[in-house]
């Protein structure tokens, strides 16, 4: 290789890498995945008697709030609900139950698949 074609390369290998640096989705804005029906299977059968499940509409339960209200808290990630959702001392007595990692994992992408940067919460 000559010294030209050496030296340009190591000029744009600070280039190529910084073109394969990864961001987390939520760190880069992006919104997550699409939920699976499982997800949103559970919040119809263990939430929907308190909480509005669907992108639009009021909770059956005045103080219980919207999953959208949710899905859009200011601060609220993967790592957050999850955390709430996992420890039982953190809910209600109406939502004192079990969810198995992989019912957890639905149900927070279901209720992150509901966010909205248009997003107004109901009045």
């Amino acid at each position: 290789m000559s010294k030209i074609a050496l030296k340009l390369s190591l000029l744009a290998l600070p280039l190529v890498l910084g073109a394969c640096q990864t961001v987390a989705a939520e760190e880069a804005g992006v919104a997550p995945p699409v939920a699976s029906s499982e997800g949103h299977a559970l919040a119809q059968a263990a939430c929907a008697g308190c909480h509005s499940v669907e992108r639009y509409g009021l909770s059956p339960n005045p103080k219980s709030p919207e999953f959208p209200t949710i899905a859009n808290a200011r601060g609220l990630s993967v790592a957050t609900l999850t955390n709430w959702l996992r420890n039982a001392h953190n809910y209600p007595e109406e939502m004192d139950f079990y969810l198995e990692d992989d019912e957890t994992a639905s149900l927070v992408n279901y209720i992150l698949s509901l966010r909205d940067e248009a997003y107004q919460p109901p009045r």
